[in-house]
């Protein structure tokens, strides 16, 4: 008997249990509101609101009361919109939102005052920019601003991210009169950090200091529009700003009569580095002062090296150059005739004739720029060998650690001050 009231308990609940589980398939309790007939950004901020009101009923108010609850809420918080009767699908309870009217928007761009060609760059950056934002309007009502205007912002603020990185937007709505077409009007500020200032750098194996200098005055001076202007912008238009500097080197003389090429590397910071390498098609004019320490065999000297670049066929660049060095001493003058082939961008063989005393010297040379080293070497045919080793301190004066067979005092400190 016992026996026969358990299995008929154990019926009861696996009865109760079935129709709990019918229930729940049947009427889900817990399933998130999913809002239809708003486009995504907005729905996203509705959608918040909506399941914070419905996971806060009770659950043991029936089903359509809680959904005539989620309507009235619905359609006071989501004005502009009118909200139909929920129903479920897939777990989720799904509302859908009706626009109360459909607005003609109107997109204008307040751009800010920015020098030429800055301008031109924003104006490129932002022609979309109307359009893409009408789409996330289409169909929006006027009076649903009031609660997603700031939805509405992080929309924008995405599609300025894309288009005009480092702008902050301001965001104003202007209704006419009697009109149907709402004016939404975006204004942009420049974010922090800012461009303070453009440290210019010209480095040339080509031409003199002393023409570099002004070449670097006049890239300051060409990249003046950089200043005060978004360093994440900036860096977005890197490659414009390079082109930008290297137009204006371009119509220098110096530049137009040795045919020299310019490339311009630009870092962006809030100070700024911009890097120009200058280098002559057909010439090489180089011109230094030196002084040397811990030896009695060498006095100061100056030096000129003067260069004609060719290329007899294809893939070789020669150059057939002339040095002469002076030393202030007694003014002997030392000359030197050669040619030299660059094999690579910073290693060049060559072989000259010195002097006087007519000797042939083999050389060799692992140029350097500034902030780097860089090793000379010559092999005269009578066996004597004379190098350098130095570093570039600037563009101004390179530190040797001067080495001539010739002389009693075979290793000595050179100073070489680049004119």
């Amino acid at each position: 008997m016992g026996s026969v009231n358990f299995s008929k308990e154990k019926r009861v609940v696996a009865a109760l249990f079935l129709a709990a589980t019918l229930l729940f398939i049947s009427f889900p309790l817990y399933g998130a509101v999913r809002i239809e007939g708003m486009p995504k950004w907005m729905a996203e901020s509705a959608e918040k609101s909506l399941n914070a009101v419905w996971n806060e009923m009770d659950r043991t108010i029936p089903l359509a009361e809680r959904f005539s609850m989620l309507v009235l809420v619905g359609n006071r918080l989501l004005s502009g919109y009118t909200i139909e009767t929920p129903h479920y699908s897939d777990g989720d309870v799904i509302v859908r939102a009706l626009a109360e009217d459909f607005p003609q928007w109107r997109i204008e761009l307040n751009n800010p005052s920015l020098p030429f060609p800055a301008n031109t760059w924003f104006k490129d950056d932002t022609r979309q920019f109307p359009d893409l934002v009408h789409i996330c309007l289409e169909n929006v009502p006027v009076r649903a601003l009031a609660w997603a205007d700031m939805a509405l912002r992080r929309e924008i603020e995405a599609i300025t991210k894309e288009h005009v990185p480092g702008w902050d937007i301001s965001i104003l709505v202007e209704l006419a009169e009697g009109a149907n077409s709402p004016v939404l009007r975006i204004s942009f500020v420049p974010e922090q950090p800012l461009v303070l200032a453009v440290t210019p750098s010209v480095q040339s194996g080509s031409l003199p200091v002393a023409f570099q200098t002004d070449l670097k005055d006049n890239l300051q001076s060409g990249l003046f529009p950089v200043i005060g202007l978004p360093v994440n912008w900036v860096d977005y238009h890197k490659r414009d700003i390079e082109i930008l500097a290297e137009q204006s080197l371009a119509d220098r003389n110096i530049i137009e009569n040795s045919k020299a090429k310019v490339d311009v590397s630009f870092r962006p910071s809030q100070i700024s580095r911009a890097d120009a390498r200058v280098e002559s098609s057909r010439y090489t004019i180089q011109a230094w002062a030196a002084a040397y320490g811990g030896t009695d065999d060498r006095y100061p000297e100056l030096g000129l090296h003067v260069g004609r670049k060719a290329l007899p066929m294809s893939g070789w660049n020669v150059e057939l150059y002339g040095e002469w060095i002076l030393s202030t001493n007694d003014f002997d003058l030392e000359s030197r005739w050669g040619a030299r082939w660059k094999i690579h961008s910073r290693i060049l063989l060559g072989a000259e004739i010195a002097y006087p005393g007519e000797e042939l010297w083999w050389r060799f040379w692992f140029t350097g720029h500034v902030k780097q080293p860089y090793v000379w070497w010559r092999y005269s045919e009578n066996s004597k060998s004379n190098m350098g080793i130095g570093y570039r301190i600037n563009e101004f004066l390179s530190i040797e650690l001067h080495y001539d067979e010739r002389d009693d005092d075979q290793w000595s400190i050179r100073a070489v001050g680049n004119l």
